[in-house]
C-alpha cells in the first residue's frame, strides 16, 4: 500500500534523478559551447560564427531547463510545494 511519505519519497527520488540528468546536459551543452568557441580562428570561416551560435542557443536552452527542473526539485524537498502535473 502507498502512504503519502512514500509517494513523497518516490516524487522527490524521480525529481532528483530528472535534476541530475538537466545538469549533465548542461555540462556537455557548456562543454560544447566552450569547444566551439576555442575552433573560433581570427579570420573565420562563415559557419564558425554560426556553429559557435548554435552551441550558445544549445547552452542556453540546457540551463534554462536546468534551471526549472532545479527549481522543482527545490520547492518540493525544501518548501514541500508539489511539482506541476505534466
Amino acid at each position: 500500500m502507498n502512504n503519502p511519505a512514500n509517494q513523497r519519497e518516490a516524487l522527490e527520488d524521480l525529481w532528483r534523478e530528472r535534476t541530475e540528468t538537466a545538469q549533465k546536459h548542461y555540462r556537455i551543452a557548456k562543454a560544447e559551447c566552450a569547444k566551439a568557441i576555442s575552433m573560433q580562428s581570427d579570420v573565420e570561416p562563415p559557419d564558425g560564427t554560426f556553429g559557435y551560435r548554435k552551441a550558445l542557443r544549445l547552452e542556453n536552452a540546457a540551463l534554462a531547463e536546468y534551471s526549472r527542473v532545479l527549481r522543482i526539485f527545490i520547492d518540493l524537498t525544501v518548501d514541500g510545494r508539489m511539482p506541476p502535473e505534466e
